[in-house]
């Protein structure tokens, strides 16, 4: 299985924006992540953890602070055509749980480690012989 067959929509947000606008707009569309630009160029990936750890645990202001301050850089990507046991290498090899997707050096998607796994579930069912009850 691919990259590309897995791979969610990323969305975009300027660096600008206060990490509690960015916080409710992630809620909204139920969102983990979110690519961070500055002049249509992506600079980096503001997660819920960097909001939990760079705003939440240290007590900062997030109508204050902008996303920009608290975002993960560089971002690391993968390609479109890759597999999903490359992508899951590199986020175990990097400590991430988000890539970003390339194809022809333009960003596409995100993929993630959480569906990576449910699609490897979802494989090991479909490849697995069909369970029968053993007679006694």
């Amino acid at each position: 299985m691919l990259v590309n067959d897995i791979m969610h929509n990323a969305t975009k947000i300027s660096s600008d924006t206060t990490v509690s606008e960015a916080a409710a707009m992630m809620d909204q569309k139920s969102i983990g992540s979110v690519l961070v630009e500055k002049n249509n160029k992506i600079m980096g990936i503001m997660t819920g953890g960097d909001i939990l750890r760079k705003i939440v645990a240290k007590g900062e202001n997030s109508d204050v602070l902008r996303v920009k301050d608290i975002m993960s850089y560089p971002i690391i990507t993968i390609e479109a055509n890759e597999d999903i046991e490359a992508a899951s290498r590199k986020m175990c090899h990097n400590k991430i749980r988000r890539l970003v997707v390339t194809e022809n050096n333009e960003i596409i998607g995100k993929i993630t480690a959480n569906s990576i796994s449910r699609s490897i579930k979802y494989l090991s069912v479909r490849e697995s012989p069909v369970y029968t009850r053993p007679e006694y």
